[in-house]
Protein backbone atom coordinates (compact mmCIF):
# COMPACT_ATOMS: atom_id res chain seq x y z
CA UNK A 1 0.00 0.00 0.00
CA UNK A 2 1.28 3.49 -0.84
CA UNK A 3 2.13 5.95 1.88
CA UNK A 4 -1.07 7.56 3.19
CA UNK A 5 0.39 10.64 4.84
CA UNK A 6 -2.46 12.40 6.61
CA UNK A 7 -5.16 10.79 4.49
CA UNK A 8 -8.69 10.07 5.54
CA UNK A 9 -11.92 8.74 4.11
CA UNK A 10 -14.34 11.43 2.97
CA UNK A 11 -18.02 10.87 2.27
CA UNK A 12 -19.95 12.96 -0.23
CA UNK A 13 -23.18 13.57 1.64
CA UNK A 14 -24.91 14.47 -1.62
CA UNK A 15 -24.28 10.93 -2.92
CA UNK A 16 -24.50 8.77 0.23
CA UNK A 17 -27.88 7.03 0.54
CA UNK A 18 -27.27 5.79 4.10
CA UNK A 19 -27.46 2.08 3.22
CA UNK A 20 -24.74 1.10 5.74
CA UNK A 21 -22.84 -1.15 3.34
CA UNK A 22 -19.63 0.70 4.26
CA UNK A 23 -20.17 -0.31 7.90
CA UNK A 24 -20.76 -3.95 6.96
CA UNK A 25 -17.67 -4.06 4.72
CA UNK A 26 -15.58 -2.37 7.42
CA UNK A 27 -16.57 -4.80 10.15
CA UNK A 28 -16.36 -7.95 8.03
CA UNK A 29 -13.02 -6.81 6.65
CA UNK A 30 -11.56 -6.34 10.13
CA UNK A 31 -12.89 -9.66 11.38
CA UNK A 32 -11.99 -11.51 8.17
CA UNK A 33 -15.38 -13.22 7.94
CA UNK A 34 -18.67 -12.67 6.17
CA UNK A 35 -21.76 -11.30 7.89
CA UNK A 36 -23.38 -14.73 7.59
CA UNK A 37 -20.35 -16.49 9.15
CA UNK A 38 -20.40 -14.01 12.03
CA UNK A 39 -24.08 -14.62 12.65
CA UNK A 40 -23.61 -18.42 12.69
CA UNK A 41 -20.62 -18.11 15.05
CA UNK A 42 -22.42 -15.62 17.31
CA UNK A 43 -19.79 -12.94 16.71
CA UNK A 44 -20.81 -9.30 16.99
CA UNK A 45 -19.29 -7.36 14.13
CA UNK A 46 -18.14 -3.87 15.13
CA UNK A 47 -17.54 -1.33 12.36
CA UNK A 48 -14.96 1.39 12.75
CA UNK A 49 -17.16 3.84 10.85
CA UNK A 50 -20.78 4.90 11.23
CA UNK A 51 -23.43 6.27 8.91
CA UNK A 52 -25.07 9.32 10.36
CA UNK A 53 -28.29 10.86 9.17
CA UNK A 54 -28.37 14.63 9.04
CA UNK A 55 -31.98 15.67 9.59
CA UNK A 56 -31.53 19.35 8.77
CA UNK A 57 -30.21 18.69 5.27
CA UNK A 58 -31.90 15.31 4.76
CA UNK A 59 -28.53 13.83 3.84
CA UNK A 60 -26.28 11.05 5.12
CA UNK A 61 -22.58 10.89 5.81
CA UNK A 62 -20.01 8.45 7.07
CA UNK A 63 -18.29 9.34 10.31
CA UNK A 64 -14.87 7.90 10.95
CA UNK A 65 -11.37 8.86 12.00
CA UNK A 66 -9.92 11.89 10.21
CA UNK A 67 -6.34 10.82 11.04
CA UNK A 68 -5.59 14.25 12.48
CA UNK A 69 -2.17 15.75 12.04
CA UNK A 70 -2.02 16.78 15.71
CA UNK A 71 -3.48 13.45 16.96
CA UNK A 72 -5.28 14.49 20.15
CA UNK A 73 -6.12 10.83 20.82
CA UNK A 74 -2.47 9.74 20.73
CA UNK A 75 -1.40 12.72 22.84
CA UNK A 76 -4.01 11.87 25.49
CA UNK A 77 -3.50 8.10 25.64
CA UNK A 78 -2.09 7.41 29.13
CA UNK A 79 -0.39 4.17 28.09
CA UNK A 80 0.83 5.17 24.64
CA UNK A 81 -0.97 2.57 22.52
CA UNK A 82 -2.10 5.07 19.87
CA UNK A 83 0.57 5.94 17.35
CA UNK A 84 1.05 7.34 13.86
CA UNK A 85 2.47 4.80 11.44
CA UNK A 86 3.03 5.83 7.81
CA UNK A 87 0.55 8.68 8.25
CA UNK A 88 -2.12 6.41 9.74
CA UNK A 89 -3.32 6.92 13.32
CA UNK A 90 -3.57 3.43 14.79
CA UNK A 91 -4.60 1.87 18.08
CA UNK A 92 -2.73 -1.19 19.31
CA UNK A 93 -5.99 -2.92 20.24
CA UNK A 94 -4.23 -5.81 22.00
CA UNK A 95 -2.52 -3.52 24.52
CA UNK A 96 -5.31 -0.95 24.90
CA UNK A 97 -6.73 -0.77 28.44
CA UNK A 98 -10.11 0.55 27.26
CA UNK A 99 -9.93 3.58 29.58
CA UNK A 100 -11.78 5.80 27.08
CA UNK A 101 -9.51 8.85 27.29
CA UNK A 102 -9.06 8.84 23.51
CA UNK A 103 -12.82 8.62 23.05
CA UNK A 104 -13.30 11.73 25.20
CA UNK A 105 -10.76 13.89 23.34
CA UNK A 106 -11.53 12.89 19.75
CA UNK A 107 -12.95 16.02 18.08
CA UNK A 108 -14.90 13.90 15.60
CA UNK A 109 -16.34 11.26 17.92
CA UNK A 110 -14.60 8.67 15.77
CA UNK A 111 -13.11 6.46 18.48
CA UNK A 112 -15.33 4.17 20.49
CA UNK A 113 -14.49 1.83 23.34
CA UNK A 114 -16.13 -1.57 22.93
CA UNK A 115 -16.10 -4.89 24.68
CA UNK A 116 -14.31 -7.44 22.51
CA UNK A 117 -13.83 -11.14 22.96
CA UNK A 118 -10.66 -13.06 22.29
CA UNK A 119 -11.75 -15.78 19.84
CA UNK A 120 -9.19 -18.25 21.23
CA UNK A 121 -9.56 -17.76 24.99
CA UNK A 122 -13.10 -16.39 25.11
CA UNK A 123 -11.96 -13.66 27.52
CA UNK A 124 -13.70 -10.31 27.17
CA UNK A 125 -12.11 -6.91 27.63
CA UNK A 126 -12.56 -3.29 26.64
CA UNK A 127 -10.56 -1.71 23.83
CA UNK A 128 -10.66 1.41 21.67
CA UNK A 129 -11.67 0.86 18.05
CA UNK A 130 -11.28 3.36 15.20
CA UNK A 131 -10.69 3.47 11.46
CA UNK A 132 -7.17 2.37 10.57
CA UNK A 133 -7.61 2.95 6.81
CA UNK A 134 -7.31 -0.82 6.35
CA UNK A 135 -3.55 -0.30 6.62
CA UNK A 136 -2.82 -3.98 5.95
CA UNK A 137 -4.99 -4.26 2.83
CA UNK A 138 -4.76 -3.03 -0.75
CA UNK A 139 -7.76 -0.73 -0.45
CA UNK A 140 -10.15 0.53 2.18
CA UNK A 141 -13.07 -1.87 2.67
CA UNK A 142 -15.64 0.93 3.04
CA UNK A 143 -14.59 2.54 -0.25
CA UNK A 144 -14.57 -0.77 -2.10
CA UNK A 145 -17.97 -1.67 -0.64
CA UNK A 146 -19.80 1.55 -1.56
CA UNK A 147 -21.67 0.88 -4.78
CA UNK A 148 -22.72 4.53 -4.95
CA UNK A 149 -19.08 5.75 -4.97
CA UNK A 150 -19.90 8.22 -2.20
CA UNK A 151 -16.67 7.53 -0.30
CA UNK A 152 -13.14 8.38 -1.34
CA UNK A 153 -9.67 8.62 0.16
CA UNK A 154 -8.29 12.15 0.30
CA UNK A 155 -5.24 13.78 1.82
CA UNK A 156 -5.50 16.72 4.17
CA UNK A 157 -3.73 18.81 1.49
CA UNK A 158 -6.38 17.87 -1.10
CA UNK A 159 -9.11 18.59 1.41
CA UNK A 160 -7.69 22.04 2.17
CA UNK A 161 -6.96 22.80 -1.49
CA UNK A 162 -10.43 21.90 -2.72
CA UNK A 163 -12.19 23.30 0.31
CA UNK A 164 -14.87 21.55 2.25
CA UNK A 165 -18.21 22.00 0.58
CA UNK A 166 -20.99 20.71 2.79
CA UNK A 167 -24.29 19.64 1.31
CA UNK A 168 -26.47 22.61 0.47
CA UNK A 169 -29.21 23.27 2.96
CA UNK A 170 -32.61 22.91 1.32
CA UNK A 171 -34.53 26.19 1.25
CA UNK A 172 -37.02 26.58 4.04
CA UNK A 173 -40.56 26.71 2.89
CA UNK A 174 -42.25 29.92 3.89
CA UNK A 175 -45.70 29.46 5.37
CA UNK A 176 -48.32 30.30 2.80
CA UNK A 177 -49.99 33.55 3.53
CA UNK A 178 -53.70 33.79 3.24
CA UNK A 179 -54.71 36.17 0.56
CA UNK A 180 -57.56 38.37 1.55
CA UNK A 181 -60.39 38.06 -0.87
CA UNK A 182 -61.84 41.25 -2.18
CA UNK A 183 -65.57 41.66 -2.35
CA UNK A 184 -66.97 43.60 -5.22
Amino acid sequence: MEKLVHSFVLCDSNVCVGCGMCMIKCSTGHFGITKKEAKVAGITLIPRNHVIKIKETKTNAVMQCMHCEDTPCANACPIGVISVDNGIVRVNEEDCSGCGTCEMVCPYGAIEVHEVENPVTGLKRMTALKCDLCYDKETQACIAGCKFKAISLVTWDEFRENGYRPAPTPPKEEPKKKVASSSA
